[in-house]
């Protein structure tokens, strides 16, 4: 049996049946993106300068990115361009032209999902913030995983009714101790396990055993107070273990699985503590910009950041560029004998600035320190928060304690709503690129039999994908102003 419409229009609406289904389709991404756009409208003018977490400007965010993004618009232009050709090509029944322009909407394809991944990846692992006490913030990189809690474990008290402890996936699986079972259910006590699998297994069947033994125990435990027993023995089954390791092990703990550490001990948020020795919890940090938008402008000289810097010249640095450019607004607005408006005087423009931490005994003809003190970069030109500045090799990493940090992270989508609905809507639309690339690829891998079979068919299919590839090419055309420059 036929399918009717497939190739031909309905006399009703003009549409064949794959056409009318895709614009439906769209329909549905129209109120998806859409309602994504209104957040980002909705939560970039709710944002209350000097209360909530400012707003960050798109240019500032990317820097040197902005014009991968611009590549990736043309990219994507260019792809769509030649859909249209392909498909042209196979009105005309060049099956060789389909190809290679196919080909190359694929290729296209594929060079956008690339810079992304290069762009991702400088964000979530090269661009982090730490934001200390006083809302002020540092923007840099945190190096060699400091902002782990290095610790020297002996002993491991664990629950053995939850999950897998988050503990075993902090060890150093190239150096893992053997552990005895001091403490622990019956006939647990004196096991050794000397590797991640045999601590898995073993954590595994006693978790299956406690919860046969509280079943047990507690079908008893109703049973005699069912039958009249004035005080039944409570239900009693010992549910955790203590393991005593037989050398000291390394730990690098994720904040974000600790609740708390002392010199002593580390606490998990799934009930695991760790007795030993707290090596180190400061953080290494090579600072790039410094950001006062929460600090109130009489009381950033006196900002905790300044402490933990401790250099005095880059103090003055951020203070010098600073008040230049309160100069330039009080030009600009006297000119027009305005008032310089708050959200200037507490915004982006003021507040952040760009801050090099010289290597002591820079430009005095001492030895430069080594890599764990002294960053050494070639120096370049880079367009930071208050315009272009030069970059001046090495610059001293500074240590960041931990009791003055109230928020640290990547560029992640924890980092704040902007990062949040940019990664959002950014992955949403490269699953969509290599979504419509999948589609378009089997039309011209597997489309052949359909050509020699029924080229119009084909054709229309052609049509249909590249319907979806210009809404995608669209939605880019939206999602890059609004991220990378507004």
């Amino acid at each position: 049996m036929e399918i009717p419409y497939e190739v031909t229009p309905r006399r009703d609406t003009g549409l064949y049946n794959a056409k009318l289904g895709v614009w439906l389709f769209l329909a549905s991404e129209v109120m998806l993106f859409g309602g994504l756009f209104s957040a980002y409208v909705f939560l970039r003018l709710g944002v209350q300068e000097g209360v909530d977490n400012p707003w960050p400007w798109g240019v500032s965010v990317h820097k040197n990115f902005v014009w991968l993004g611009a590549i990736n618009t043309v990219v994507l232009i260019a792809s769509s361009v030649g859909v249209v050709f392909a498909w042209v090509a196979l009105k005309e029944r060049k099956w060789r032209q389909y190809q290679v322009l196919m080909y190359f909407v694929v290729a296209c394809a594929a060079v956008f999902m690339c810079l992304k991944t290069v762009e991702y990846n400088s964000k979530l692992n090269h661009h982090h913030g730490i934001k200390l006490t006083d809302n002020s913030v540092m923007e840099g990189t945190i190096l060699d995983k400091t902002d782990r809690i290095r610790f020297n474990g002996e002993k491991i008290s664990i629950s053995l009714q939850g999950a897998l402890p988050a503990v075993l996936r902090d060890l150093d699986s190239d150096d893992f101790p053997e552990f005895t079972v001091t403490e622990g259910p019956e006939g647990t006590v004196g096991t050794k396990l000397d590797s991640a699998s045999s601590f898995s297994s073993w954590f595994a069947e006693n978790r299956r055993m406690i919860g046969v033994k509280l079943a047990e125990e507690r079908k008893r435990y109703r049973a005699e107070g069912a039958s009249g027993v004035a005080n039944p023995k409570p239900v009693s089954v010992t549910t955790s273990a203590v393991l005593t390791a037989s050398k000291p092990f390394a730990i690098h703990g994720s904040p974000r699985k600790i609740v708390g550490h002392s010199d002593t001990a580390v606490n998990y948020k799934d009930g695991v503590k760790l007795e030993g020795k707290l090596i180190s919890d400061d953080v290494t940090f090579e600072l790039h910009e410094v950001d006062m938008q929460l600090v109130l402008p009489q009381s950033q000289r006196e900002s905790v950041v300044w402490n933990v810097i401790n250099d005095e010249a880059a103090k003055q640095q951020f203070f010098a560029s600073q008040s230049r450019k309160y100069q330039e607004l009080v030009e600009y607005y006297g000119k027009r004998d305005e008032v310089i408006p708050v959200s200037m005087l507490r915004g982006h423009y003021l507040n952040v600035n760009f801050v090099h931490v010289a290597a002591e005994g820079h430009g005095h003809g001492e030895k430069e320190k080594a890599h764990d003190e002294v960053h050494t970069s070639e120096p370049k030109k880079s367009a930071g928060a208050g315009g272009d500045h030069e970059e001046h090799g090495p610059s001293r990493l500074i240590t960041v304690p931990r009791d003055q940090i109230k928020f640290m992270g990547n560029h992640g989508p924890r980092y704040g709503n902007y990062y949040a609905i940019y990664f959002t809507m950014t992955a949403l639309h490269g699953i969509h690129v290599v979504g419509g690339a999948l589609v378009l690829l089997f039309f011209v891998v597997f489309g052949k039999k359909l050509y020699l079979k029924n080229p119009e068919h084909l054709a229309n299919r052609v049509e249909v994908g590249g319907l979806f590839w210009h809404f995608v090419d669209l939605i880019w055309i939206f999602l890059f102003p609004i991220m990378y420059l507004l």
